[in-house]
């Protein structure tokens, strides 16, 4: 049987890193804000897209759609978004930011700019920038090994 390190490896120190990140932020967003990790992934969202459905949000945060119906649910009690339908389909319902999430945009910029503040310390801008390079190319090969694959896998079942 091979050894391998797990705990050494690139993939477990990116993951790791990811997680300590995402907590230290929910924390933070939690505290100065009153919304979670997940509610600030919806916000984030809509300021990308205005009026995405509930599918599209789901598929750009990454989760199912049955997960994303509470978050949505909650942001909507607390008038942070509004549920509209569609203007040719009805079924349809899309999903908007409110003015009262305007109010929460600086607060959450305030909380990603700590969070870096205190995962970034005693580095320098260089080792940041070589940090971000190098998490970012890890990302581009694994994206072009998926993206191949996944033709292998069409060609396959053709």
């Amino acid at each position: 049987m091979k050894k391998f390190d797990y705990e050494n490896s690139i993939g477990f120190i990116v993951y790791s890193a990811s997680k300590m990140m995402q907590k230290a932020f929910d924390l933070e967003l939690r505290n100065k804000t009153g919304i979670n990790l997940a509610q600030s992934k919806v916000i984030f969202t809509l300021y990308m897209q205005s009026g995405p459905t509930q599918r599209e949000i789901a598929d750009m945060i990454g989760v199912e759609t049955p997960t994303l119906v509470p978050i949505i649910d909650k942001l909507e009690e607390d008038g942070y978004v509004k549920r509209k339908p569609d203007a040719t389909d009805r079924r349809i319902k899309r999903i908007y930011a409110t003015a009262k999430t305007d109010s929460l945009w600086d607060l959450m910029v305030e909380c990603i700019t700590q969070i870096r503040k205190i995962s970034t310390k005693d580095l320098s801008e260089q080792e940041i920038k070589s940090a971000f390079d190098t998490v970012k190319k890890i990302t581009e090969n694994l994206t072009i090994y998926l993206a191949d694959r996944s033709l292998d896998l069409k060609k396959t079942k053709d």
